[in-house]
């Protein structure tokens, strides 16, 4: 599927999304700052020896937050805003218990979201966000907790995290027995280290499908 471009998402998809969406008793990323969609995918590469300077930081934080704002709540396929701007399939393998995936990407960011049947097994659900921005600079992971702490609540650390990974450092783990939410630098995306962001739901994270092994795209 072709993406439409990421301009016509902000001048018009989103605003409609915002608009019937983001209730007060529904998750926001409003009070953290980010009531937008993701950023031009027209950046170039960072070093990823260089540390990041502040505005890079800024900028990398404001990706992260259009892509997690896009995945917020827990709709539909057929309702979700933002397939316009997603390149979305369908499973190849046995082994993938999803119905449908989408993939957008930013400028130093991918975002792949998963729709899996609901309790009802009438129709596929937004149940997990896998959101990885290719950047090894640490200190994101702080700039990163704060919205999602604005979400969830203080979070604990866990040793593995829940989905295959190559981490380094600290896991921030959230769990509200609806949501498991998790945060860390990740090497199996990429040598250097991407930061990694996973929000599985329910009935995904608190059904049965919890214990199934999930199949997310090869690393690169």
């Amino acid at each position: 599927m072709n993406r439409a471009p990421l301009s016509l998402f902000v001048a018009v998809v989103l605003p409609v999304a915002l608009a019937r969406g983001m209730r007060a008793q529904e998750p926001s990323l409003q009070s953290a700052g980010a009531p937008y969609a993701p950023t031009e995918i027209s950046k170039p590469n960072l070093d990823p020896t260089a540390p990041l300077s502040r505005t890079q930081r800024a900028e990398l934080l404001g990706e992260f937050k259009g892509l997690v704002n896009v995945g917020l709540r827990p709709v539909s396929y057929e309702k979700w805003e933002a397939k316009g701007m997603a390149d979305c399939d369908k499973p190849q393998r046995r082994e993938d218990h999803w119905s449908y995936r989408c993939e957008i990407i930013t400028g130093q960011g991918t975002g792949y979201y998963y729709f899996y049947p609901n309790e009802s097994r009438q129709t596929a659900t937004l149940q997990e966000l896998d959101i990885r921005v290719h950047a090894a600079d640490e200190r994101l992971l702080d700039d990163f907790r704060q919205p999602v702490q604005a979400l969830f609540g203080r979070a604990s650390f866990v040793e593995k995290p829940a989905v295959r990974a190559n981490p380094t450092g600290p896991i921030r783990h959230w769990n509200t027995g609806e949501d498991v939410v998790e945060l860390f630098m990740d090497h199996g995306v990429r040598p250097e280290g991407s930061v990694r962001f996973v929000w599985m739901r329910s009935p995904l994270a608190a059904g049965a499908q919890a214990a199934l092994p999930r199949s997310h795209p090869p690393a690169e």
